[in-house]
Parts: C-alpha cells; structure tokens; sequence
C-alpha cells in the first residue's frame, strides 16, 4: 500500500471515530462526549451572538485560519453530518457527474443566515446549521434505540408528529446525498460556504500536474464535482479534502502544496464575464444581507412578544433571549437525566420542560453545562439550584395537605401548618425554584408549576 493510500485511509479511521463519538455524545452513558459538540464551527458561531466569549471567538478563528492554511479538511474530519453524508453515499451506487457551481445559491443563503443571526435571529441555523441537523437526527434515531439497549430508567417516548419533526432533515439528507452527494456542504450549509471562501484562496492547495492521463478515476470518486477533468483543475472552494482523489489516481499526478496564482491573459475586449458575475454576485449577498436583517428585525419582534410561553430549562434566563438563539440541536434533551426536557412540536416552536411525568433533578446541571451555542448559559450546580425556572400554583379545593409534596421540595418551599386536627399547606413563593418536584409527586395533582416571564436568582438556606 503505498503513502497516499495510507493517508486517506486514516483519514477514514478518523472521520469514523469522530462520527461514532458524535452519536455516543447523544447518549446517557457518554455524556462526557457531549461537551466535544464545543468545537463545532457552527456552534461557536452561534455563541458568539448568543453569549461573547474569548473561547468561542479562538474557536472560530482557529478552524478559519486552519481552513485558510490547508483546506476543507473540517468538512471531512471534525463535521458529523459531513461524515455521515460519505457513509450515505458509500451505500449508494450512484455515478458521478458534473455538477454546477452553486456559488450564488450559497452566497445567498450565507448571507441571510449570516446577518439574521447577528440581528439576534438564528432561525436560519434551526433549519441549515451541520451540527443542529446532525442533532435532530441523532436524537430521533440513535437515542431512543440506545435507551432501549441500555434499558434507561428514563427515557424520552417520542411522540409521532416530534418524530416526524427530528426525521425530516434525515429524509431530505438521503434524497441530496443520492441526488449529488455533497450537494448540501457545496451549495446550501452557511457554515460549508464560510469555509468555502477561506479555503478558495488558501496558501496549500490540491492540483493536478501534467502527469494527469485524464483517466477521470479521480473525477468519479469525487463528492463534491470539484475536479475539471478537461482543464486539470480542482476547484478547492468546494473541495472538502476527503482526499479520495489523491489515493485512486494511478499517476499520482494530484498532489497538495502551495499554488501560483493563474495568470489571466489579456483580452482586447472591455467586457469581462467574471466582472459581470462578481457585480451579479455582490448584487445577491447584499440582498441577502438585507433580507436576513430585515426577516430578524420584522418577523423576529412579532414573534418574540413578551410573555410566558413556556418552562424553559436553567440557563435560558427567559423566553425571548432563548428563542432567538437557539438551533434546537436537542443536545440538552438527550443528555437530561430525567427526561423533562422536550424538543419543539406544534404546539412548542422551541425546547421546553415538561413536568407531567418528571421533575428537573436539583443535584443536575448538564443541560446548561453541554449547550454547545450559549443559548442556555453555563451555570454552575450551585447557580442552578438557585436559579427559578417557574413557580408552584396550588389548587386548594383539591390539595388535602397530606404533606407528601413537602417531603420532596429540595428548597423546603413547601410545609405543613398542623394546629390541632387542622391541616394546611403552607407556601414560600420566595424560596421556590420551580423544579417541579412538588408537581410530580402529587398523588391528587393539587400542584402544577407555571412558567414564569424571566428566570431569577434567589436566595435561601
């Protein structure tokens, strides 16, 4: 097996561990693996406007200049979905062709994505964000089936329609993926795209020397329809160096290192079709640039209007801030102990804890702490206990003060006044957390906790 061989198969080994990592991160057992979700290009962007931080903005940096250095390696070492869009082709048969260059679908679609989410706006990355698709796939699919195996003491029953909602982005995956194999990553991911353009100008680069045969064995391996077999050139702003190319070629004559710039030859003519493409081009992100702005500042302040939507989970500090930045990537649902965390529906339009069943534990702070975008902000376990996520409202007509609520609040919110033969329930709203215990272990569900409009520190003994 000769040098390049051995190059793309460790490549392989490596893309394969991070792709069984990135599943086992959606898992109780693994929830250690959760917090990689952390390095994801997507995600730091994400938490940049959710929540500045001096990490997140090295992250992004890094990976950029990493890209600018040698390439679109991220798209096929660190990216999950990226990954597993190669595991999907490698079952499919289909042949490969040509493919159009994207370059103002993408752009587009960059720019609007990109400027709703710095208007505070990140419903673009909830639909096309690599790392949130990846989430909704995990979660429907690899989750419940591990749970199963792993006989959980708790776990999330998901219902048909939630299902359908975590499934859909796997279905459209698969129909892409056999369409034009990695038609998402070259023509539709904002973060792909990103990388795209730091790559396209990039020091080392892949290119073809005049050794080239013009066999096309490289060209039918390639995912992306970045290779021009006529001209010998590899377009490197969509190539995402999954390096298939340089270990089939029977001449060896793709290889990877610094690139001159091509010299353009002058033509007598003043009209140049590139000028006219760039001026169209710029015409298109700046449109797209406006309508992203103008669809967070419109849509976004019609939708986030003050109020109580939901019991959010700790971290989410209250309903407008959350919904505006988080993707719904559902890592926080998976990684709950308790299962009380649930993923949007139709009746929900973004995550929220549900009690019917269970209760937020007091000795838990993962959900806050594995939040890879900032949308929940990382509190530690003492924060968290102290932090409010709702307030108990008692029925007194049904409550009979059997005093079993009061034996479960951690906060000892709730107590007994016994005077003679009379009881009653007796409740300090100001030490309440709203973690739902009092709710759940009501055996006349006296007790139900509503949603409040911010969350709050309190303080108690």
């Amino acid at each position: 097996m000769n040098k390049r061989k051995i190059i793309y198969f460790a490549r392989l080994f490596f893309s394969a561990l991070v792709l069984i990592c990135s599943f086992l991160a959606f898992t109780n057992g693994f929830y250690f693996l959760a917090h990689s979700f952390k390095v994801q290009l997507g995600a730091n962007i994400a938490s940049l406007f959710a929540a500045f931080s001096v990490t997140a903005l090295a992250a992004v940096l890094a990976v950029l200049i990493f890209t600018f250095l040698f390439g679109r390696f991220y798209c096929s070492l660190i990216c999950p979905l990226g990954i597993l869009q190669d595991f999907i082709n490698f079952l499919s048969f289909k042949k490969s062709k040509n493919y159009k260059n994207f370059y103002k679908t993408r752009y587009v679609i960059a720019a609007v994505v990109f400027a709703a989410l710095v208007c505070g706006w990140a419903a673009g990355f909830k639909i096309l964000d690599p790392y949130t698709n990846f989430g909704l796939i995990a979660s429907s699919i690899f989750t419940p089936f591990t749970d199963y195996l792993l006989a959980e003491d708790e776990t999330y029953a998901y219902t048909a329609l939630t299902l359908l909602i975590s499934l859909i982005p796997f279905i459209i995956l698969i129909f892409l993926v056999l369409f034009k194999r990695r038609f998402f990553c070259t023509a539709i991911c904002p973060v792909g795209t990103l990388l795209g353009i730091s790559s396209k100008y990039g020091i080392f680069r892949l290119k073809i020397n005049d050794s080239c045969i013009k066999c096309g064995a490289c060209f039918k391996k390639c995912p992306t329809g970045s290779i021009n077999i006529k001209d010998k050139k590899i377009d490197n702003e969509l190539c995402v160096r999954c390096l298939k190319c340089v270990s089939v070629c029977p001449k060896g004559a793709i290889s990877y290192g610094v690139c001159e710039k091509e010299k353009e030859e002058k033509k007598e003519t003043s009209f140049s079709p590139n000028r006219r493409n760039f001026v169209i081009g710029a015409a298109l992100v700046i449109a797209g640039i406006a309508a992203g702005a103008g669809s967070a500042i419109a849509r976004g302040k019609k939708f986030l209007q003050d109020g109580i939507r939901a019991i959010l989970p700790p971290g989410a500090k209250d309903y407008n801030r959350f919904a505006s930045k988080c993707t719904s990537c559902q890592l926080c649902v998976t990684v709950c102990p308790s299962k009380v965390i649930h993923p949007r529906d139709f009746s929900h339009a973004n995550i929220y804890m549900d009690y019917s069943k269970n209760y937020c534990k007091y000795d838990c702070n993962k959900c806050s702490s594995v939040c890879p975008t900032g949308a929940l902000k990382p509190l530690s376990l003492q924060e968290k206990q102290h932090t409010r996520l709702g307030l108990a409202k008692i029925d007194r007509d049904i409550c009979i003060a059997c005093g079993i609520c009061t034996f479960n609040c951690p906060t000892k919110a709730l107590s007994l006044n016994v005077s003679g033969e009379e009881r009653s329930l007796v409740y300090n709203a100001t030490v309440c957390i709203g973690c739902g215990s009092c709710e759940v272990n009501c055996p006349h569900k006296a007790v139900k906790i509503v949603p409040i409009v911010k969350q709050t520190k309190i303080g108690y003994n």
